[in-house]
């Protein structure tokens, strides 16, 4: 048993799975954010052309529309790159703004290239800094009265280390052996 939802495009009527709904929800994105923001018109007609496509393929509005129906409907219209570069970066409806192939930013303390227990190495490679401004940060923080210890400890205690897996396939390339 699926989920669905009542959805319109164009003007028409459909249910859809959420597997589907989700699907069609960020190949729109994609094209839309490759658009030129003041072109509204053109993704109006893509949408009005899937409306088209799916009251093809799904006659009857008791019927529901599926996810293998939208990838098929997504490979007649065409991949997203068609529509060229992108203008804005996408949303992951976590308020993130990521491109594609991009891998969301996470706070991880790295195995390697640490001092203590990577507390400093992690942040900095978050906020794309080096180590060092952030290890000056937190040593002028200590000797100014500040809990920067105390905030070093529980970092350390709560945020994750970086998994073995991801250390384990950088050094066990050959390629970086020398």
């Amino acid at each position: 048993m699926k989920e669905t939802i009542n959805v319109n495009i164009a003007q028409q009527a459909f249910t859809m799975d959420m597997d589907a709904y989700s699907t069609l929800t960020t190949y729109l994105e994609d094209i839309g954010r490759r658009l030129s923001p003041s072109d509204t018109e053109t993704l109006s007609d893509i949408e009005a052309r899937i409306a088209e496509l799916f009251r093809e393929k799904v006659p009857s509005p008791m019927m529901v529309v599926t996810y293998s129906i939208v990838r098929g409907v997504m490979s007649q219209i065409g991949e997203p790159e068609l529509f060229g570069e992108a203008y804005r970066p996408m949303s992951d409806h976590s308020g993130n703004r990521t491109f594609p192939g991009e891998q969301p930013r996470k706070l991880l303390r790295p195995r390697t290239n640490r001092s203590v227990a990577g507390v400093c190495s992690g942040m900095a490679n978050y906020f794309n800094v080096d180590v060092t401004l952030i290890r000056i940060v937190f040593i002028v923080g200590f000797f100014a009265g500040f809990s920067t210890v105390l905030l070093y400890i529980i970092l350390w205690a709560v945020v994750a280390q970086e998994p073995v897996t991801a250390v384990t396939n950088n050094n066990s390339n050959p390629e970086n052996k020398a």
